[in-house]
């Protein structure tokens, strides 16, 4: 029997235990899943390696899964030293946008950059003081030497240009 066909019918045989027992020794599904894994991994490596033969592969398996277990938990302590809490203030859930809707905002952002590099040196700068670092017009206009009348209608001339552009490429591509 080839050896493919061979750790297949062992791995069919004594998944369910194997995982159950991991699962039992580390109280988490994750790292249970991990081990799981290392542990036939090193068991397709003697599998395959062609070394000594396993006569026992049960036993064989549980084996490496003891000595697997042992060294996640030697480990145990230099993990927790390294891992940091997430910060209280830090919300994985705060963009509930799907996937297709934030990878469009993506695009456009893109798009909008690229068409930036049309404008002059100062409708730029101020377009991304304003929208990239939320700088306040009063913040720009100190910052590049002109008044704030000056920016309010650069930034709205650029925004104008901006919104042509876009809504032009969208009729072309409408239309191809």
């Amino acid at each position: 029997m080839e050896q493919h066909e061979r750790f297949d019918r062992i791995y069919a045989e004594t998944r369910d235990d194997l995982l159950r027992y991991l699962m039992l020794r580390t109280n988490a599904d994750p790292e249970a899943e991990d081990l799981f894994q290392e542990v036939y991994r090193r068991f397709y490596t003697r599998l395959t390696r062609g070394a000594l033969p396993i006569l026992d592969p049960r036993r064989y398996l549980f084996s490496v899964a003891k000595k697997v277990l042992a060294g996640y938990y030697r480990s145990a302590a230099k993990r927790k030293r390294v891992e940091q809490p997430m910060p209280e203030d830090f919300d994985v859930t705060a963009d509930d946008t799907p996937i297709d809707e934030r990878l469009l905002k993506e695009e456009r952002a893109d798009e909008i950059w690229r068409l930036l590099e049309h404008e002059p040196e100062l409708n730029r700068r101020a377009f991304v003081l304003y929208y990239g670092y939320d700088r306040s017009q009063k913040q720009i206009a100190d910052a590049l030497g002109i008044g704030e009348e000056a920016v309010r209608q650069r930034l709205y001339r650029t925004r104008e240009r901006i919104r042509a552009m876009l809504e032009r490429r969208e009729q072309e591509r409408r239309q191809a």
